[in-house]
């Protein structure tokens, strides 16, 4: 992919992004009650707001933690492709259908890890929680590959906030990822500050309260982001110019991007930066 290329696909994503913050809005007011009352209504009203980003392999759903299947869904078929138009729960199935070969495990891996450490996390920290997703490889019905990212937040909680519904504003960034990644991982961040981090790496295959980068490796990462070459950023911090290409090389690792821009793209997209 040409710079050219890239720099448009990463507007489109910030566009998405301002997208999902107005729809985070829109839901604090639909979730009130424990059913979904005037679903069509909000569905035209995500609709108008999935709008504003056609064309950039975005789709919102509305989901149900207690029967893992999606309430409200925007954008499937421009997703998606060309799949079945059945049941919600014959959808999801098809969906799995196309999932890479390499990512078979994820479903059932992704649901074990967060009903386990969920029940574990105090019931006062259980606020501004979000989670995300990321690098599943789809291969749709005309042939395309797709990698998800999913950007998730509880918009209806029971009396010991645990998930009834969560927003999922999910989107294809093939163009951010390495081709030959065939890992994915998750980040939950929560806390009256969002300070703590539950991550899960498929690599490992191991839960830890650490996040995916280390905090010598974020503060790299911002200087990249405020267009630090690596000289400067080694005399800021006094270190080597060798010790931070060694930790550029360990992020674009453990995170599956292709390049320096798409590793600061996607830490931003996770507020890890």
């Amino acid at each position: 992919m040409d710079q050219s290329t890239l720099s448009q696909s990463l507007l489109g994503l910030h566009k998405a992004a301002s997208i999902y913050d107005r729809v985070v809005q829109l839901s604090d007011y639909i979730f009130r009650d424990e059913a979904l009352a005037n679903k069509e209504e909000h569905l035209q009203e995500l609709a108008f707001l999935l709008h504003g980003v056609k064309g950039t392999d975005t789709i919102l759903t509305i989901f149900n933690h207690k029967t893992y299947l999606p309430e409200l869904e925007v954008g499937v078929e421009e997703f998606w492709g060309a799949l079945p138009n059945e049941t919600k729960d014959q959808r999801m199935k098809n969906i799995l259908s196309i999932l890479h070969k390499d990512y078979s495990t994820f479903p059932y891996e992704s649901v074990d890890w967060l009903t386990g450490i969920f029940p574990k996390i105090p019931f006062e920290d259980r606020v501004n929680m979000k989670i995300h997703h990321c690098c599943m490889r789809f291969v749709r019905t005309n042939g395309t590959q797709i990698r998800l990212f999913s950007q998730g937040i509880p918009v209806q909680v029971d009396e010991h906030r645990n998930f009834r519904y969560t927003l999922n504003y999910v989107q294809n960034i093939q163009h951010l990822i390495k081709k030959d990644f065939t890992f994915f991982w998750i980040r939950l961040s929560y806390g009256k500050q969002q300070e703590l981090v539950q991550t899960y790496h498929s690599d490992t295959k191991k839960s830890s309260k650490r996040d995916l980068l280390s905090d010598r490796e974020k503060e790299i990462l911002r200087l990249i982001a405020e267009d630090l070459d690596t000289k400067e950023i080694a005399q800021q911090l006094f270190i080597s110019v060798n010790t931070i290409g060694n930790h550029r090389s360990k992020m674009l690792e453990r995170l599956g991007v292709r390049d320096t821009t798409a590793l600061v793209q996607l830490a931003k997209m996770t507020g890890m930066i």
